[in-house]
């Protein structure tokens, strides 16, 4: 069926071929390392940057978040440097103009006080009271900040109020962003009811920062508030995205959030680089991997074809073929021994017709030595009728179980017997050595019943109980227990005495069913064991246990088989 359809389909014979099958290999071993080792090193460096920049987005907004916390901090120490300055000089600033010159002087030195406090940070300091007058800085000009959008929003508020804006109230037009923070004044403090506190602070470092920050990771930052308004943004024509990656820190001087948006696609880009190298030179690695494997696979296949038309040819009868050496290599080793082998299988082929004669002289031979046992029983059976008719019933019975012994051991023919026949062949044997040792040893033997008809290799409990006589017990003293049972399938032996045992450095020799060195014997329990093993497999077999001075336990396990099923097959 398999030959019709590769038939049908050639491409299945290709796939089959040994170039193809070497092909797919070359690949595989040239290209799975350099994709697994690609893979890896794609999916750790793309870890690697895309960490790295993460720290960096969100360590560039820390830095941030402390700039602007810094600057709050500064304003309102700048408040309270003024309050106290209030509160310790016991000055009284009015809603109007001074009167006197001492109101002048008070005031003069108040606002040179609130010019002191100017630097390269602090733009303008100044305090506004509630008729418009400004104090401490000229610049503002008080009919636009009467004026100014800003100015009147912040008397909607009650409390500390800080502002992101452009201002619209210098004498000077600025175009540029100013942080403006103000505070309502009590008139404990010496102002006028209604008076405000107006600190300016330039923008330009935070928003060079902002700039710098946006520029460098391709981000868009906002300011917010508590609500969600928007306070500083340097482009508005971003859209948010749900997948953007937000980098964002709330401030502690107050209840701001800066947040950092950038898109996911530009996060990632440096990924997708690494991706795109990373197939490029997977690809490379591919074409390379099949150029050079076609190259190998047709100079290691073509001797490998001419070896195999070579063959096919030779099977078909032309003992004559030789196929060309092409190499020095092993593929040209495997043509000479091909070679080698055509010339020694014609040399073979003239040997057949003398190997079947000797095979027929072996034959002949076989059924003489048939000849030998029938003599030795003839022989026995006239000792055992001499004995009889001189009244010697010990050596009749001696010999009668000798002559049932032998008869099994010479049975050629079975090289499966029942059960029962092999135990009446070890029961014969017992009886012979009670007549050489009488009543020194005892021996019990428990079989399982209904295992009769199980089959058993021939002559296989007479060598372990030899065993015992020759080896475990001193001068036949001791006892026998032979049991027989099954379970699970199988049929199992246990024969244990209570003999001298065997010492320990020779168990593993025995175990594994080596001769001891210097020492006689052991073939009976080897033999046994590897005639198990030819029938059954190497899991069944002889187990041997022994304890020096206290007995021998000797286990064999075989699978249960009938008479009646085996009977045909031997």
């Amino acid at each position: 069926m398999m030959s019709n359809l590769k038939r049908r389909l050639p491409w299945i014979r290709i796939i089959g071929s040994v170039r193809t099958k070497l092909l797919l290999i070359f690949l595989v071993v040239a290209i799975l390392p350099l994709g697994t080792l690609g893979y890896f090193s794609y999916h750790k460096s793309s870890k690697v940057v895309n960490s790295q920049f993460g720290s960096y987005g969100m360590y560039a907004v820390e830095q941030l978040k402390l700039h602007f916390d810094a600057n709050l901090k500064q304003m309102d120490q700048i408040t309270g440097n003024i309050l106290a300055y209030m509160i310790a000089s016991s000055i009284l600033i009015g809603d109007e103009a001074p009167t006197t010159y001492a109101q002048y002087v008070e005031e003069r030195d108040f606002q040179n006080y609130l010019s002191s406090l100017e630097n390269t940070n602090i733009f303008k300091v100044a305090v506004i009271t509630p008729s418009g007058r400004v104090l401490g800085n000229s610049s503002v000009n008080e009919e636009s900040l009467g004026n100014s959008s800003f100015w009147s929003s912040a008397f909607a508020y009650d409390k500390r109020h800080v502002v992101i804006h452009i201002p619209d109230y210098y004498s000077t037009p600025d175009d540029n962003y100013t942080i403006s923070l103000v505070v309502p004044l009590k008139t404990r403090f010496g102002f006028p009811g209604g008076s405000w506190l107006l600190i300016d602070m330039k923008a330009d470092t935070i928003l060079n920062l902002i700039r710098s920050f946006e520029k460098d990771t391709q981000s868009h930052l906002q300011i917010r508030d508590a609500a969600g308004e928007i306070l500083l943004q340097t482009s508005s024509d971003y859209m948010n995205q749900e997948d953007d990656i937000v980098w964002s820190r709330s401030l502690d001087t107050e209840d701001w959030t800066i947040e950092a948006r950038i898109p996911h696609a530009k996060f990632y880009e440096s990924s997708t680089v690494i991706l795109r190298y990373s197939v490029f030179i997977a690809i490379l690695a591919v074409i390379l991997g099949v150029v050079m494997a076609s190259f190998f696979s047709f100079r290691f296949t073509m001797p490998i074809m001419k070896l195999s038309q070579s063959m096919r040819r030779f099977g078909e009868g032309n003992l004559l073929i030789r196929t060309p050496v092409m190499s020095s290599d092993e593929l040209g080793y495997l043509s000479e021994s091909f070679n080698k082998m055509t010339g020694q299988i014609q040399e073979l082929v003239h040997e057949i017709s003398r190997t079947e004669k000797l095979k027929s002289d072996a034959e002949l031979k076989a059924l003489h030595y048939q000849i030998n046992p029938h003599l030795l029983f003839n022989t026995l059976n006239s000792i055992q009728w001499k004995a009889k008719l001189a009244r010697q019933p010990e050596i009749h019975k001696m010999l009668q179980h000798l002559i049932v012994v032998l008869d099994g051991s010479f049975n050629f023919k079975q090289t499966l017997v029942p059960l029962h026949k092999e135990l009446e062949i070890a029961r014969h044997f017992i009886e012979i050595q009670r007549f050489r040792y009488e009543d020194t040893f005892t021996f019990e033997l428990q079989v399982q019943p209904g295992l009769e008809d199980c089959l058993i290799p021939r002559m296989v409990f007479q060598p372990l109980l030899e065993n015992i006589f020759f080896h475990g017990f001193r001068d036949g003293h001791g006892h026998i227990h032979m049991r027989i049972f099954a379970a699970n399938s199988e049929l199992y032996m246990e024969l244990e005495d209570d003999g001298i045992g065997v010492k320990p450095e020779h168990m593993e020799f025995i175990s594994s069913g080596m001769k001891i060195p210097g020492k006689q014997g052991g073939l009976g329990l080897r033999n046994v064991d590897e005639r198990f093993k030819l029938h059954y497999g190497d899991a069944y077999g002889l187990k041997f246990e022994s304890n020096r001075n206290i007995g021998t336990k000797v286990t064999l396990t075989w699978p249960i088989t009938r008479e009646l099923h085996l009977q045909s097959k031997y």
